[in-house]
C-alpha cells in the first residue's frame, strides 16, 4: 500500500471518529417528543453541534489536502522585503536546483543561438558614443569650412561690385572722342573685371568640390552609426528574450505585493530530499496573500522566520495585529521554527569583520529569541541563523545581463574579494551545512511529528471552542434557571391572589343578592298576602334568582379574570424579554469575541407563545364557568330548595295566621329567611366548589406554561452537557495522537549562530 493511501486512511479515521463522537451525543436527544418547543430546542442544539463537527472536519480536510508526508518541507516566512526570495534563489544556484539548472542552460544556449555575447553590449554602446562624438565634430568642421568658403566668395563679389561701379562712373564722365576710342581700346577696369569674374567662377567651382568632400565624411559616420545602432537593437532584442532566464528573477523589486503566491522549489542535498516554499510577505496586503500564507505554513514541517532587523517582532496597537501576533497565530502549530537574521550588506566592508554579527546585533537577537520563545514555546522555537543573502547571491549568480541592476553591485563585491570568500563571510556556507547536517536529518520522524501536531492542534482548537461555548451555555442555564423560578413564583402568587379575589367578588355578589332578595320579599309580605300567594311569590323569586345569579356572577368573574390575564401576560412578556436578553448577552454576544470557526445561524427558543398561553388560560376558565351555569346552577332546583326548607305551615299556624295578620307576616318572614338562607347557603357551597375546580383547571394550564417557560433553561443545560461530551471524546482522540519519541534537539551550533571570517 502506498504512503498516500496510508495517510488518507489516517485522515478518514479521524473524520469517522469525530462523526461518531457527535452522533453518540445527538442520539440521546433524537427520541420523539410531543412538545414542539422542546423538539425545536433539541434541533437548535443539534444544529450548533453539527456546525462544530463540520468546522472540525473541514480543518481535517484542509490538513489532508495540504499535508506533505514524503518530502521534508521548509517555509521561508517573514516580513515583506526581508530577503526570503534572495536566500531561496541563492540556495537554488548553490544546491543545483534542477529547475534552476535548466533555466541557466536555456540562458546560455539562447545566448549562443542569438549570436550575442552578453558582454558586447558595453562595447557597442561605447562605439556608438564615439561615432556620435565624431559625427558632431565632423558636422562642426563642415559648417566652419562652409562659412569660410562662403565668406571668401562674398569678398570676391564685393570687389566685383566695386569694380563695376568704377567702370560705370568712368563711362558717364567720358567725352565723345573718348567714347569713340573705347570702341578700339577697353578700359583697364573692364579688362580686370573679366579676369576677376572668371576667377570667381573658378573659386565657386573649387569650393563646391571641397563642400562635397566635407559632406561625405558626416554621411560616412552616420552610416556607421546607423549600423552600430542596429546592432544594439538586435542585442537589446536578444536581451529581452534572455532577461526572464537571468538569475534572481524571483527576487522582489521592493513592492510589497511582488510575491502574491507561494512557490515551491525541490532539492536533493546530501541524499536528503526537501523543498523550500517562498511565502508572500506578512506585512503586505494580507487580504491578497492570507490564503497563500495559511496554505504554506500548514504544509511546512519547519519554518524559517526571515527578518532584516535583529530586534523583537513588533506588537500591534489599538486593535491592530502586530507581527508577533501574526507569528503566534500562524506559526503556533509548528513543531520547528527558526529565525534567519538576513543582514543587509550593500558594501563589501560589512563582510570584512571577524564575524557577520556585531555586538549590537547580538543583543537584539537575544531579545528577539526571548520574544519568539514566549510566543511559540521552547519546543517550537529552536534558535536563529545569521546570513547576508544579497552578497551571497551576487557571488553565486552566473547568468546576468550587463544591464541588470545587480551587475554593478557584483563588480563592487568581486573587486574586494573572491566568490568563495564572499560565500564564506556572508554565512552562506555555514547555512548550507546547517541545512544538510541538522535541519534535514531524521526528516521522516520530523514529517510525522509535524503533521501529527497540526492534527492535534486542529482537535485542540475544536475542544477549546467547545469549552468556551459550553461555559457560555452553563452561564446562560444558571441565569435562565433563576429567571424561570422567579417568573413561576410570580405566576403562583398571581393565581393564589386571583383565586381569593374571585371568591371574595362572588361572595360579595351573593351577599348583595341575598340582602336584596330579603328586602324584596319583606316588602311583598307587608302587602298582607295569603300563604299560598306568598309561596308562589317566593318560588318565583327563587326561579328568577336562578336566571340572574349566573349572569351577574359571570360579570364579576369576567372583571377579575381580565385583571388576571393582564397581569399574567405582563409577567410572561417580562420573562420573555429577560430570557431574550440573557440569551443575547450570554450566548449570542460572546460568540463574536470568541472568534469561533462556525456560524451561529440557529435560533434558540426564548420563551413561550404569549397569545397561545392567554388563550389556553381563557379556555380553561370558560370551561369551568360553563359547567357552573349548566348545573342550573350547580345541580339544584327550585322545588328541591323549597321542599328542603318547608313552606307548608301547620294547621294551628294556619288558623292563627287567618285570625292574626301580624302573626302571618311574622311566619312568612321567618319562612322567607329560612328559605333564603338555605338557597344562598347551597349557592355558596356549590360556587366555592366550582371556584376550587376553576383554580385547579387554571393551575393545570399554568403548569404547562411554566414547563414551556423552562425550555430555554433545559435547552442551555442540555447543550452544555452535549458540548462537554463531544469535547471529552475529541480529547480522547487527541490524546491518542502522540509524537514518536525522538532525541533532544541539539543546541544551536556556532555555524548557525554567526558566520565567522
Amino acid at each position: 500500500m502506498s504512503n498516500t493511501n496510508k495517510t488518507d486512511q489516517f485522515y478518514d479515521q479521524l473524520t469517522t471518529l469525530v462523526d461518531q463522537s457527535l452522533a453518540a451525543v445527538l442520539k440521546k436527544g433524537s427520541t420523539t417528543n410531543e412538545n414542539q418547543d422542546i423538539e425545536s430546542a433539541i434541533a437548535n442544539s443539534r444544529t450548533l453541534l453539527e456546525q462544530m463537527r463540520d468546522r472540525t472536519n473541514k480543518d481535517i480536510r484542509e490538513l489532508r489536502e495540504l499535508s506533505e508526508w514524503d518530502t521534508f518541507t521548509i517555509a521561508f516566512y517573514g516580513e515583506t522585503n526581508a530577503g526570503k526570495s534572495t536566500l531561496i534563489e541563492t540556495l537554488r544556484i548553490l544546491l543545483g536546483d534542477s529547475e534552476k539548472l535548466a533555466t541557466q542552460q536555456k540562458f546560455e544556449d539562447l545566448a549562443i543561438d542569438l549570436r550575442v555575447d552578453p558582454e558586447s553590449l558595453a562595447s557597442i554602446e561605447l562605439s556608438i558614443q564615439k561615432l556620435q562624438a565624431q559625427l558632431a565634430d565632423s558636422q562642426r568642421l563642415a559648417n566652419q569650412l562652409t562659412q569660410q568658403l562662403k565668406s571668401e566668395e562674398g569678398e570676391q563679389e564685393v570687389g566685383l561690385d566695386v569694380l563695376r561701379a568704377t567702370i560705370e562712373h568712368k563711362r558717364k564722365s567720358q567725352n565723345f572722342w573718348q567714347k569713340l576710342m573705347r570702341i578700339f581700346k577697353k578700359l583697364d577696369e573692364e579688362k580686370a573685371l573679366s579676369e576677376r569674374e572668371l576667377a570667381l567662377v573658378q573659386l565657386k567651382a573649387g569650393n563646391q568640390a571641397r563642400l562635397e568632400t566635407i559632406a561625405a565624411e558626416p554621411r560616412k559616420i552616420q552610416a556607421e552609426l546607423a549600423a552600430r545602432t542596429g546592432e544594439k537593437a538586435n542585442v537589446e532584442s536578444a536581451f529581452t528574450r534572455l532577461a526572464p532566464l537571468q538569475d534572481g528573477c524571483i527576487i522582489g523589486n521592493g513592492r510589497s505585493d511582488f510575491t502574491l503566491q507561494s512557490h515551491s522549489y525541490r532539492f536533493v542535498a546530501g541524499g536528503q530530499q526537501f523543498q523550500l516554499i517562498d511565502v508572500p510577505g506578512i506585512e503586505g496586503d494580507e487580504k491578497q496573500v492570507m490564503s497563500a500564507i495559511d496554505s504554506s505554513v500548514k504544509k511546512a514541517h519547519a519554518v524559517f522566520y526571515v527578518t532584516r532587523n535583529p530586534t523583537p517582532p513588533g506588537s500591534g496597537s489599538e486593535g491592530q495585529e502586530g507581527t508577533i501576533d501574526k507569528i503566534k497565530r500562524q506559526l503556533g502549530k509548528q513543531t520547528e521554527v527558526w529565525a534567519i537574521f538576513n543582514k543587509s550588506a550593500t558594501n563589501p566592508q560589512v563582510l570584512q569583520g571577524q564575524t557577520l554579527v556585531t555586538q549590537n546585533d547580538a543583543v537584539g537577537l537575544a531579545d528577539m529569541g526571548k520574544s519568539l520563545t514566549a510566543s511559540l514555546g521552547t519546543e517550537t522555537y529552536r534558535g536563529h541563523v545569521c546570513v547576508s543573502g544579497m552578497p551571497a547571491f551576487l557571488a553565486a549568480a552566473t547568468c546576468l545581463l550587463p544591464n541588470n541592476h545587480h551587475v554593478k553591485s557584483r563588480e563592487k563585491f568581486l573587486a574586494s574579494m573572491g566568490r568563495d570568500e564572499i560565500l564564506q563571510r556572508s554565512g552562506m556556507h555555514a547555512f548550507l551545512e546547517f541545512l544538510r547536517s541538522e535541519l534535514c536529518q531524521n526528516f521522516q520522524t520530523k514529517i510525522r511529528d509535524a503533521n501529527v501536531k497540526k492534527i492535534r492542534s486542529c482537535l485542540q482548537d475544536g475542544i477549546s471552542h467547545l469549552h468556551q461555548v459550553r461555559d457560555n451555555f452553563a452561564n446562560a442555564a444558571q441565569k435562565l434557571d433563576v429567571q424561570q423560578k422567579s417568573a413561576s413564583s410570580q405566576i403562583d402568587g398571581l393565581l393564589s391572589g386571583t383565586s381569593q379575589k374571585l371568591k371574595n367578588e362572588c361572595h360579595d355578589e351573593l351577599s348583595g343578592k341575598k340582602s336584596a332578595m330579603r328586602r324584596a320579599i319583606y316588602d311583598y309580605i307587608e302587602g298582607d298576602h295569603s300563604s299560598d300567594d306568598f309561596k308562589e311569590h317566593l318560588t318565583g323569586e327563587i326561579d328568577a334568582l336562578k336566571i340572574s345569579v349566573g349572569r351577574d356572577l359571570e360579570a364579576r368573574f369576567a372583571k377579575v379574570f381580565k385583571s388576571f390575564t393582564d397581569e399574567a401576560e405582563a409577567i410572561i412578556q417580562k420573562n420573555q424579554k429577560n430570557v431574550s436578553e440573557i440569551l443575547h448577552y450570554t450566548i449570542d454576544g460572546p460568540f463574536s469575541s470568541l472568534k469561533l470557526n462556525f456560524n451561529t445561524d440557529f435560533k434558540m427558543s426564548n420563551g413561550i407563545n404569549v397569545v397561545g398561553l392567554i388563550s389556553t388560560l381563557g379556555g380553561a376558565a370558560a370551561l369551568v364557568w360553563a359547567s357552573f351555569l349548566a348545573s342550573n346552577p350547580v345541580g339544584w332546583t327550585t322545588a328541591a330548595v323549597i321542599g328542603a326548607v318547608g313552606l307548608v305551615f301547620s294547621l294551628y299556624k294556619a288558623v292563627r295566621s287567618f285570625f292574626s295578620s301580624d302573626y302571618k307576616k311574622e311566619q312568612q318572614r321567618k319562612s322567607a329567611d329560612e328559605n333564603i338562607e338555605k338557597v344562598f347557603e347551597k349557592l355558596t357551597e356549590m360556587l366555592d366548589g366550582n371556584l376550587e375546580s376553576a383554580s385547579a383547571k387554571i393551575n393545570e394550564a399554568l403548569l404547562s406554561t411554566k414547563t414551556q417557560m423552562r425550555i430555554p433553561y433545559e435547552q442551555s443545560l442540555n447543550t452544555k452537557v452535549a458540548l462537554e461530551e463531544i469535547a471529552a471524546k475529541m480529547a480522547t482522540l487527541r490524546d491518542k495522537l502522540v509524537p514518536k519519541p525522538a532525541s533532544a534537539a541539539p543546541a544551536a551550533t556556532p555555524a548557525t549562530e554567526t558566520a565567522t571570517a
